[in-house]
């Protein structure tokens, strides 16, 4: 017995077995990079057997797709569901769901670009905002998922944005300049890394809100006066005091909290931070996104002030907490800086039921 194990030991198997459970196991957390190995593992067996460039497009398809919702879950607090794709040989693409999955359900148009861009076009038209799309006006709609498809094929392929940008989004934003206007503000708001963590949340939170009347004009209004405050907030100059940062809707409640100066760090008060965020709290508003920047003694201070807020609101919750790359205006010049970003959720400020009097119908 133990002569094979030293045959074993010898002969590297423990490292073997070690090292195969951890490719494992991080395929497992990762499946997104899963399929995108096995879509380059299927390109090239697709070099040899002709019929493998179906499972190869697929796979790749997938791959793409679900690497962007990974992304996009380890950038906000929402959750998305994973991506299928199954070929049909005629017909509209469409949209099924099975067991929390969604299934893309299109035609191969023998094109890797053009069958990226009509699976990530329909990813976001019919995925991404399924819910919150009742509660939009058409015009938003389409800006949103012209704008988010856009932020998909950047990430994932540069060869399939182009292809996107000719066929779908250049023609919609010169026929309708109410789009072109919606997209210059979602840029605003991207370029300092809050259009997926806040908007496109905030968005998602209100899909999950039941109206017993038929959702109104007013609300519509209300997702355009959220997506002005996100503007105007990602416009603002670094030690600007007199712009908002707090967005209080009849249906949508959250404000950003900015954490803290140099002065305040080095005090190493926190008490002001604090009771400004407890003030939120009382005042009943849903998400509080705390946001600073992302070097060392910064977090630490923002995660000291968490912790202070989360001891005196023991139903508060902690939902997400990151770092990414963010941008800041710095006397008139944008500065790409570390940024870091806690989400807190209220529950008790949380209305999913709204009764026919909490909504006054208007005209569309």
């Amino acid at each position: 017995m133990n002569l094979a194990i030293y045959i074993y030991q010898w002969f590297g198997f423990p490292l073997g077995v070690a090292i195969a459970i951890s490719v494992a196991v991080f395929f497992i957390k990762n499946p997104e990079k899963f399929e995108k190995w096995a879509s380059m593992i299927a390109w090239l067996v697709s070099r040899i057997y002709t019929n493998a460039d179906y499972f190869a497009t697929k796979a790749e398809l997938q791959a793409k797709l679900n690497s962007f919702v990974g992304s996009l879950e380890s950038h906000s607090s929402a959750v998305f569901p994973r991506v299928k794709i199954k070929w049909k040989a005629k017909g509209n693409d469409e949209v099924v769901w099975e067991e929390g999955n969604a299934i893309i359900v299109m035609r191969d148009r023998k094109h890797r670009n053009k069958n990226l861009v009509n699976a990530s076009y329909r990813f976001t038209s019919e995925i991404l905002l399924r819910k919150a799309s009742r509660h939009l006006s058409k015009t938003q709609k389409l800006a949103l998922d012209l704008f988010a498809t856009q932020q998909i094929l950047q990430q994932e392929s540069r060869a399939a944005l182009e292809q996107f940008m000719s066929d779908f989004y250049v023609p919609e934003i010169d026929k309708r300049e109410a789009v072109r206007g919606l997209t210059q503000q979602y840029l605003k708001i991207a370029k300092v890394g809050l259009f997926f963590p806040t908007l496109v949340q905030e968005l998602v939170y209100l899909g999950s809100k039941v109206f017993l009347a038929k959702p109104s004009q007013e609300i519509i209004e209300e997702v355009k006066k959220l997506t002005d405050f996100l503007e105007k907030f990602s416009e603002r100059e670094v030690g600007d005091m007199d712009t908002p940062n707090t967005f209080s809707g009849k249906y949508t409640r959250c404000t950003i909290r900015i954490v803290a100066s140099r002065a305040a760090r080095e005090k190493g008060d926190i008490t002001n931070h604090k009771e400004g965020i407890n003030y939120y709290i009382r005042n009943k508003i849903e998400n509080v996104y705390i946001i600073g920047s992302g070097e060392v003694k910064n977090k630490k201070f923002m995660n000291e002030v968490t912790s202070a807020v989360l001891e005196e609101n023991t139903v508060v919750e902690e939902v997400k907490k990151y770092s990414f790359r963010g941008r800041i205006k710095l006397n008139g010049e944008w500065v790409s800086v570390k940024t870091y970003l806690i989400h807190l959720r209220n529950p008790q400020a949380i209305k999913h039921l709204y009764e026919e009097n909490d909504i006054e119908l208007s005209e569309e």
